[in-house]
């Protein structure tokens, strides 16, 4: 039999049992289990904050599929669309935090068993579901950035994700050079993103042409954000088969080609002091 949801003002081991999604028969109930979660304190044992990133993001789902749904049709804005566009950043945030979460040997079939989980949790509340499409989108969107951000660590570089709060410059990751200390913002984008932000700068006067045609060679350039009077220089990175090679399970099949692009983009930067976003140290 199923029991009916109940939002606990204290939070227990319950709160982080699967067997609380089944009882979630609503939007409305989903809704009040986010933000239980949301003000649960993050476990400290890696098993239980894995059950509860994946708890969140299953949780979100039906509210992330009816945002990406709205996103689709309207695709010249409606009401409330900074809203839905905020779900839909939550839920990649919380994709993303599992993802890095997750022992990278055990990342094998993620994207398939979280689909399988999403599925069933949306039926149960009697909510569509992402499109395979859409779904598909959402992986190789998020894959790259996990995958620069794996990469990177790995190489020996201090890494950080930006959440929504961080993200005005739209910067997608802090990247620290060892040694040299020297801090970086990245931008990943697709080729086709990468170019035609190129030309959106080129547009507004922020770069040359000449600067956009070395950009397009070095799939790279560095150029500054403003935002509320502070400035930041943001690096955007093409994400480009031919160049870093291709991208499976979240991660690089040939990491020893990020690493040369990476190099490179460090060496062209300088050693200005750089604000830090999250205004913490290290």
């Amino acid at each position: 039999m199923w029991r009916r949801f109940i939002p606990s003002k204290r939070i227990g081991e319950s709160t982080l049992h699967y067997q609380t999604l089944k009882t979630i028969r609503t939007l409305e109930q989903a809704s009040l289990y986010v933000q239980t979660l949301r003000e649960t304190p993050e476990p400290h044992k890696l098993d239980e904050r894995l059950t509860y990133y994946r708890l969140l993001l299953i949780a979100q789902t039906p509210q992330a599929v009816k945002a990406q749904w709205q996103m689709d049709i309207h695709k010249h804005g409606y009401h409330n669309r900074h809203k839905r566009l905020f779900e839909l950043i939550d839920f990649n945030d919380t994709f993303v935090s599992l993802v890095l979460l997750t022992p990278i040997h055990q990342r094998v079939g993620l994207p398939e068993s979280l689909r399988l989980e999403m599925e069933r949790f949306c039926r149960s509340v009697q909510s569509p579901m992402f499109s395979g499409e859409q779904f598909e989108a959402i992986v190789r969107g998020l894959g790259r950035e996990i995958a620069v951000y794996t990469a990177a660590e790995q190489l020996g570089y201090k890494v950080r994700m930006t959440s929504r709060t961080q993200d005005a410059f739209g910067i997608d990751m802090m990247i620290i050079q060892p040694g040299t200390e020297k801090r970086m913002y990245i931008d990943c984008k697709t080729p086709s993103a990468y170019r035609h932000r190129l030309e959106e700068l080129v547009k507004h006067g922020h770069i040359s042409d000449a600067q956009l045609l070395k950009a397009d060679e070095e799939d790279f350039i560095t150029h500054d954000q403003h935002h509320n009077g502070d400035t930041v220089p943001v690096t955007l990175l093409c994400i480009r088969p031919d160049t870093v090679g291709y991208i499976h399970t979240f991660a690089f099949d040939e990491p020893a080609r990020f690493k040369l692009l990476l190099e490179r983009m460090f060496n062209s930067i300088d050693d200005r002091r750089v604000l830090d976003i999250f205004a913490k140290k290290w």
